[in-house]
């Protein structure tokens, strides 16, 4: 989700170096999600849409599951 809010450009991450310049806007880890970006109201935004998204889908998920039995 988060490469996909950078690629249509509503999230800015950081970008690293200078003549080819990586942009980084995201690090996982087995458990644990990093969100990095360039400080303004536009990710901030961006990030909250994200959160109130996943959450919504992570609820959806564990009610199915319970409907179903597991």
């Amino acid at each position: 989700m988060m490469r996909a809010m950078v690629q249509a450009s509503l999230f800015t991450g950081y970008n690293i170096g200078s003549a080819n310049p990586t942009v980084v806007s995201h690090l996982q880890f087995v458990d644990d999600t990093l969100l990095l970006g360039v400080k303004s109201w536009a990710n901030v935004r961006a990030l909250r849409t994200f959160l109130v998204l996943f959450e919504k889908v992570w609820v959806e998920g564990e009610l199915s599951q319970e409907y179903a039995g597991g």
